[in-house]
C-alpha cells in the first residue's frame, strides 16, 4: 500500500509537534546551552536548580565554575555542586573532587579529593577512575584509608 505524500508530511509534521509539546524546560535549556547561547542557559538552567532538580544544579555549577553565561566563581559553583552530590550525582561528586583536588574554593584537600573521586567511581563516573589513581599515587595509605571512611560515611549518610 502506497501512502500519499502529502499524508506522509503531515504525519511527520505531527510528529515533531508532538515532541516539542513534551519537551521539559530542562531539555529546552540544554538545547539552548548546545547552541553556546551561555547567558539564556543559565537563565533557564537556574530557576530548575532553585527548584531542586539535581541535573540543573551540577549544570549551573559546571557554567558558574567555567564563567559560561556567569562570572566565575568557583565558592557559588562549590555550592551548588554540593547541592547535586546530595541528591547522589557522580558528575557533582567529579567536579567536588576536582575542586579539593586544585584547592578551587576549598583548601586542598587529597583525602576530601580522593572521596569524592571514589563516590564518582562507585556511581560508575567515565573518567573518575583516572582521577582517583591519579589522587592516590600522592597519598600514604593511611590517607587512602581516611578517604574511604569518608565516602563511605557519606553513603551511609545519603541513604537515611
Amino acid at each position: 500500500m502506497k501512502i500519499p505524500l502529502r499524508i506522509s508530511l503531515a504525519a511527520i509534521g505531527l510528529s515533531f509537534a508532538l515532541s516539542a509539546l513534551a519537551e521539559t524546560d530542562y531539555d529546552k535549556a540544554v538545547h539552548v546551552y548546545g547552541c553556546a547561547d551561555y547567558p539564556k542557559a543559565f537563565s533557564l538552567f537556574k530557576p530548575l536548580a532553585e527548584q531542586g532538580d539535581p541535573l540543573a544544579q551540577f549544570q549551573v555549577g559546571m557554567m558558574i565554575e567555567q564563567g559560561q553565561g556567569a562570572e566565575v566563581d568557583f565558592a557559588a559553583a562549590y555550592q551548588w555542586y554540593m547541592k547535586a552530590a546530595e541528591q547522589g550525582m557522580a558528575d557533582a561528586y567529579f567536579a567536588l573532587g576536582q575542586l579539593y583536588s586544585r584547592g578551587q574554593a576549598v583548601a586542598q584537600d587529597p583525602v576530601r579529593a580522593y572521596a569524592w573521586f571514589d563516590l564518582a567511581v562507585r556511581d560508575g563516573h567515565a573518567v573518575a577512575g583516572d582521577w582517583l589513581k591519579m589522587q592516590s599515587e600522592k597519598m600514604l595509605p593511611e590517607q587512602i584509608k581516611a578517604a574511604q571512611s569518608v565516602s563511605n560515611d557519606w553513603l551511609r549518610n545519603l541513604k537515611k
